[in-house]
């Protein structure tokens, strides 16, 4: 059910958007507009999603090209490269296209991803493939609601939803601006039950003294419970065609799953086990500049 409430939003995200277009078209009619190319060069200090992360640290270092077209679509393409102590690659190729819009206090957007993991990734996200993915925000001034819905794709899909609630303070002539923000996610797991089962214990990590062969998967990874509540701090400073930022992040995960783990020893018999993962608060950062040209 919850499956279908998450597609009938995207439904209605896609025809806020095409309300949006007709909103926006209105607005470049009556004001310059113009195409532009972005350029970004950031790094994030451990990768995360909806709270959760692999045992390893994984830094990445990710340049982006970006082309916004003044009708709202835009394309984007990037590398993430791991820049760990023990594992440095290229972890990540992605591929973005959307449509952005704004009507009066509504913004929205709608996009697509494809996703290119190296097969010696451990991100908890590198089972999957791509997402589609849509948002909304109104700004009522002393405050700007957010909804998100997402459908990522894997051996089988997965369904997201994220609230949030934000508020941006600006100085230095509106160059500065500080956007304290809180947002929920919820979501189903069948890409965190497949990292689980093809990357987590996989032949391809670094070789420790442990030879057991193990699988693992989750149980009732097709459930849809919140996932995590995140606080960031978004901080943005613009210098003519720069712009540089700093987000600062803490990610409260929730509702540890059940891992079922298939153990077969080097010696003696196999055999199965039932854990609950052992969730934790988890801090980390992210750092940019870019250059709108």
């Amino acid at each position: 059910m919850k499956k279908n409430y998450l597609t009938v939003l995207l439904i209605i995200l896609f025809l806020f958007s095409l309300q949006g277009l007709k909103a926006q078209e209105n607005e470049y009619n009556s004001k310059t507009s113009k195409s532009y190319w972005q350029g970004d060069v950031s790094y994030l200090s451990n990768s995360v999603y909806l709270g959760r992360e692999d045992s390893l640290t994984l830094p990445y270092i990710t340049p982006t090209i970006s082309y916004y077209n003044k009708s709202g679509l835009y394309v984007t393409g990037l590398l993430s490269y791991l820049s760990s102590s023990t594992h440095r690659q290229i972890d990540l190729f992605e591929l973005e296209g959307g449509y952005i819009f704004t009507a009066n206090e509504l913004n929205g957007s709608i996009s697509i991803y494809k996703d290119f993991y190296n097969n010696k990734s451990y991100g908890v996200k590198s089972e999957t493939i791509g997402s589609l993915n849509g948002s909304l925000d109104y700004d009522l001034g002393f405050i700007k609601p957010s909804l998100q819905a997402d459908i990522t794709f894997s051996t089988k899909p997965d369904y997201s939803a994220g609230l949030g609630i934000e508020h941006s303070f600006y100085a230095a002539d509106d160059h500065l601006e500080i956007t304290p923000s809180f947002i929920l996610y919820a979501s189903t797991q069948n890409y965190y039950s497949s990292y689980y089962n093809k990357r987590k214990f996989s032949k391809n990590r670094k070789k420790t003294n442990n030879t057991d062969i193990i699988t693992a998967f989750l149980l009732n990874a097709a459930e849809f419970k919140i996932r995590d509540y995140e606080l960031s701090i978004p901080i943005n400073y613009t210098a003519g065609s720069f712009s540089f930022n700093f987000t600062p992040t803490l990610a409260l995960p929730t509702n540890p799953s059940s891992v079922i783990f298939n153990v077969k020893p080097t010696n003696g018999s196999s055999y199965t086990k039932t854990n609950t993962e052992n969730l934790s608060n988890v801090f980390y950062w992210s750092t940019g500049v870019s250059l709108h040209f």
